[in-house]
């Protein structure tokens, strides 16, 4: 007798559970900053360079394995990327900023001419770790966005 409020109980918070759609609300502004959410793997080594105290350019090559937000066609592509970062510190380094690891990269197109044509979208997050759970979740929230009104 006791079980079935309990149950029920249980039951009327799975459906939140599972959307997870208030833990969504960082992804969402991450997404919203980026033309181009990718999985896959550095290519290349990352050579790097700084222009001004702080800020760190990584240039490299990357393997989309698949696309989370944007251009489809990029799946299986290698593109130029530039991962921007805020390092005043050797420990500031983010880990998987090396040749043959696994990330996602949250990209935006730089302006035209400009090699590489990707950089980061932010300093702090732009590359993440690659979990297939947040890859899927970031596929989910890219085809709820709405597009953006042209002027």
């Amino acid at each position: 007798m006791r079980a079935v409020p309990l149950l029920a109980l249980a039951l009327a918070f799975v459906p939140g559970v599972c959307r997870g759609d208030e833990g969504d609300d960082p992804l969402r502004v991450l997404l919203s900053r980026a033309d181009l959410v990718v999985l896959g793997t550095i290519a290349s080594e990352p050579m790097r360079v700084s222009f001004e105290a702080g800020v760190v350019h990584y240039p490299c090559d990357f393997q989309v394995a698949e696309v989370c937000k944007g251009d489809a066609a990029l799946e299986g592509m290698t593109l130029q990327v530039n991962i921007k970062r805020l390092e005043m510190y050797e420990k500031d380094h983010h880990p998987l900023i090396k040749k043959d690891a696994e990330c996602i990269l949250f990209l935006k197109k730089e302006s035209k001419g400009t090699k590489p044509p990707w950089v980061t979208s932010d300093f702090w997050f732009g590359i993440q770790h690659p979990s297939p759970w947040m890859a899927k979740s970031l596929k989910k929230l890219a085809s709820q966005e709405r597009p953006a009104e042209e002027p």
